[in-house]
């Protein structure tokens, strides 16, 4: 019986996924071509940010896709990020000063290359997340969150692009 219930809940798992318009990664998506992950650009004042965003772009592509890092020249393609956009602003403020709850906001612009300069594919994501500074949260921490959602969002959209289309090729 709890074999049965166990299959059941799966197959109404998979199901529902499917209907959502969720697809699993395929494991072969990249097909072993490597990759150069330059560090990112980071055009905002706050200082740092670029550091632990390449560092999770390059573990997320190689944790998704079969991507092996490559460097410079020397690699099949080239995925180029930019911090575009950095905030952070109080949502509710204190009468003593300072803020009860914080807003941390943080914009990448990714775009990734084959080795002729040929854009494959390109895209912005921008991620807001509040904070609470009584439980000594602050936006450093709400970075550090945001950083792993965008890294792990560039590797999907990434593999979106080296995933071959299902559809039929016309013939010119």
């Amino acid at each position: 019986m709890p074999a049965l219930f166990l299959r059941a809940t799966f197959l109404l798992l998979i199901t529902t996924l499917g209907a959502c318009g969720y697809r699993m990664v395929r494991p072969d998506i990249g097909g072993g071509r490597s990759i150069a992950v330059p560090t990112a650009t980071n055009t905002s004042s706050w200082l740092g940010l670029e550091a632990p965003l390449t560092r999770g772009v390059r573990a997320d592509l190689q944790r998704l896709l079969d991507i092996r890092l490559g460097s410079g020249s020397r690699s099949e393609l080239v995925l180029n990020t930019t911090i575009a956009d950095v905030s952070r602003s109080s949502r509710l403020a204190l009468r003593t000063g300072g803020a009860a709850v914080g807003i941390a906001t943080l914009e990448v612009h990714w775009q990734l290359e084959d080795s002729t300069g040929t854009v494959l594919g390109q895209g912005n994501i921008r991620r807001s997340l509040e904070f609470l500074t009584s439980l000594e949260e602050d936006a450093y921490s709400a970075f550090d969150e945001i950083i792993a959602e965008i890294t792990q969002q560039i590797a999907l959209e990434v593999g979106a692009q080296l995933e071959p289309s299902d559809l039929p090729q016309e013939n010119e």
